[in-house]
């Protein structure tokens, strides 16, 4: 009996580190934890804000610092979890969240919050590149467009969590707990996956191989970062400062907020597996990159034409449909350029590093834009990027004969 526990426990780790439904579900619960930390400040910045001596247009700011250290890291941790393994670095990234998601809560001056907000950039770094790298790995390539359709879905259930428990947990249970209850939960997580052995696709004695520019893989890659771009920077303006129009045109507080990005997420949930099963299947590239991106710009100018908060939710439901299909497609495209040439790494390095170039951009231009024209400028000024960016990307798509 002394010698059974121990062998059935090994055998358990071992069907786990060897099965791609076991490891979709680990990436989704990792990537899950990071976007729920990412959400929580977003229904409570404008209250949270006064308390360290920050106003609107810092907020730009803040948002942006996690981007751009996404952008610094992305591709190093890729890299390096080609040499280290996935596991390493996805627990390391786990492990520095927690710390993190304390830190906001021991924050009393913009100082504190930056420190906080960076390493929270570095762990999302680590996390993503890993993890994205390690499903691809263990994944059917022929289902991989839904695999990562699921994955990404855990952004919208995060999304949805984030900025509900944030505004809840601010409203009733006071300012630490809304921090440090979710980083005992993300420590949490990484010690569970430090518990499972994880496979990775480095075979020993094998040479690391992991160019950044596979030959003749220029245009493709242009291709995908200019679509990646146009939906990561829509959520890098959309994020920090949707939420002080809802707060300034229909006076939404903080569980309110929570709800209209919940509706954001809940789209996202539903939208990026079906985005990912119709690219499996048929293909449609074109139509899933160019046409959602169109109508991602109709959705954010339906959305500030909403009289009332209900209308506006629908619109912003509109969006989070638009910008899954468009950007769900992208990730399997990465994926076939590096496959046999280079590393799963270096695909999802560079995937992050396209995603942080708009997630950084959206917010540091918002903050420049922010303080001359009213925010409903902002939002159309970003849904006629979206246009111009789908007429080009049905042409671009088309033109490279993607599935």
């Amino acid at each position: 009996m002394t010698t059974r526990g121990p062998h059935r426990l090994r055998a358990l780790r071992n069907r786990i580190a060897a099965s791609p439904d076991a490891i979709l579900v680990l990436v989704v619960l990792v990537i899950f934890m990071d976007m729920m930390i990412y959400g929580l400040l977003i229904p409570v910045f404008p209250q949270y804000a006064p308390r360290i001596g920050v106003d609107e247009q810092v907020i730009g700011v803040v948002f942006g610092i996690y981007a751009a250290m996404l952008l610094i890291f992305s591709i190093p941790m890729g890299l390096l979890s080609d040499r280290v393994g996935r596991r390493p670095l996805i627990v390391v990234g786990m492990l520095l969240l927690a710390l993190a998601t304390a830190l906001f809560g021991f924050s009393t001056t913009f100082t504190h919050l930056v420190v906080a907000r960076t390493v929270q950039g570095v762990s999302a770094a680590a996390t993503w590149s890993a993890g994205l790298a390690l499903l691809a790995d263990t994944c059917d390539p022929a289902r991989l467009g839904e695999k990562m359709g699921i994955a990404l879905s855990a952004v919208g259930v995060g999304t949805i969590l984030g900025p509900v428990a944030g505004g809840l947990l601010f409203e009733y249970a006071g300012y630490m707990a809304t921090f440090l209850v979710p980083a005992v939960l993300v420590a949490s997580v990484g010690l569970l996956v430090l518990a499972v052995p994880l496979r990775t696709c480095r075979q020993e004695g094998d040479p690391v191989r992991s160019p950044m520019l596979p030959r003749g893989a220029f245009l493709p890659l242009a291709a995908c970062a200019a679509a990646i771009v146009a939906v990561s920077g829509t959520y890098g303006v959309v994020d920090p400062y949707l939420p002080v129009y809802l707060h300034a045109a229909f006076s939404a507080s903080p569980a309110a907020i929570g709800l209209v990005f919940a509706v954001l997420a809940v789209a996202a949930i539903l939208a990026q597996p079906a985005a990912g099963r119709i690219y499996d299947r048929y293909g449609g590239s074109r139509y899933l990159i160019g046409g959602g991106l169109l109508l991602s710009g109709a959705a954010l100018v339906a959305a500030m034409q909403g009289e009332t908060l209900l209308l506006t939710a629908a619109a912003i439901f509109a969006l989070g449909v638009a910008l899954s299909c468009a950007l769900v497609p992208a990730m399997p495209i990465l994926a076939g350029i590096y496959r046999g040439r280079g590393s799963q790494g270096a695909a999802y390095g560079m995937y992050n590093t396209f995603f942080s170039v708009g997630l950084s951009a959206g917010p540091f231009a918002g903050a420049v834009l922010a303080g001359r024209w009213p925010l409903p400028v902002l939002f159309l000024l970003q849904a006629g990027v979206l246009a111009v960016m789908g007429v080009l990307g049905w042409f671009v798509v088309g033109r490279l004969r993607w599935r």
